[in-house]
């Protein structure tokens, strides 16, 4: 009874504050504006442009990163990225790398390693499904999170269960807006490109490299649609283990269903000591309701 005592007055003390950086909503920007703001145009990454079928202007065809206001999701906002590319078909090693390297407007963005990131995705129905996967890049940066991280240094894939190309969250709920969160201390790592990337993190911050998407089949040559928005990272609160920004039944079951877990457990071994237990069935107990 009175190790539960102390843990609870351990939770009482750690409370349930969180952190955020927005690094961008895309309100603000001029509607038409493609490959400049945080995300460079699909073509732009020699990585992967061999797999699109289209690298032309966006005008007139499937090429674009471009400021749009079809879809957002931001309150009281207006705007969004609309991503728009197609592949070829003719490749089973299909992907497309989305960086963030060097563009005019939020190049190269900070983001502290020990944080959370989250991504609203909207897909329309038509857009074949995809696996979304985290690239970061492990510059050491100093500056505050959003801000310019620099080029130098490996990548890492979060997220991505296989190496090459990277299979990570799938993404098949269409027309309506979807969050799907990186839990970076917790998610499985891949190293991707530079001679550092070991399948580890060796930096505490970084930046935001890019986002990799992974067509489920490879051998569609429709075109995929995919707006984004309110692109943000977070602490995020204790016992929110499926990072839906609320803990709820969800959260418990999943501790539950992971009880007794000694190796690998991710996001269940909610305290990160290793093993799930009742020290992380405490942690989703006391923080019940918090952010519903």
């Amino acid at each position: 009874m009175m190790r539960y005592a102390l843990m609870l007055t351990g939770l009482l003390l750690t409370g349930v504050a969180t952190s955020q950086c927005l690094l961008t909503d895309f309100e603000g920007y001029t509607v038409g504006d493609n490959g400049v703001v945080m995300f460079r145009q699909p073509s732009f990454s020699g990585s992967t442009a061999a797999f699109l079928a289209y690298t032309g202007l966006c005008s007139n065809g499937p090429n674009c990163s471009i400021i749009s206001d079809e879809q957002n999701h931001t309150a009281n906002g207006s705007l969004s990225l609309k991503v728009v590319w197609q592949f070829t078909g003719a490749a089973s090693n299909a992907w497309l790398r989305l960086t963030t390297f060097n563009t005019l407007n939020l190049p190269n963005p900070t983001i502290n390693f020990s944080h959370k990131v989250a991504v609203w995705l909207y897909v329309p129905s038509g857009t074949p499904d995809f696996y979304l996967t985290l690239g970061v890049r492990e510059t050491g940066s100093t500056a505050d999170c959003g801000l310019n991280g620099g080029t130098t240094s490996g990548i890492e894939w979060i997220g991505a269960t296989s190496g090459y190309p990277p299979i990570g969250k799938l993404v098949d709920q269409k027309d309506q807006w979807v969050r799907v969160v990186f839990d970076i201390p917790n998610e499985p790592i891949v190293g991707f490109a530079g001679t550092t990337a070991n399948g580890r993190l060796d930096t505490q911050t970084g930046t935001l490299e890019h986002l990799a998407f992974t067509p489920v089949d490879p051998s569609l040559t429709d075109i995929y649609t995919v707006y984004l928005d309110d692109i943000e990272t977070f602490v995020g609160i204790p016992g929110d283990v499926d990072g839906s920004g609320c803990v709820d039944d969800a959260d418990l079951l999943a501790v539950l269903f992971a009880f007794g877990c000694s190796s690998g457990c991710g996001a269940e071994d909610v305290n990160g000591d290793g093993t799930v237990d009742d020290a992380d069935l405490l942690i989703v107990l006391f923080n019940f309701g918090q952010g519903c």
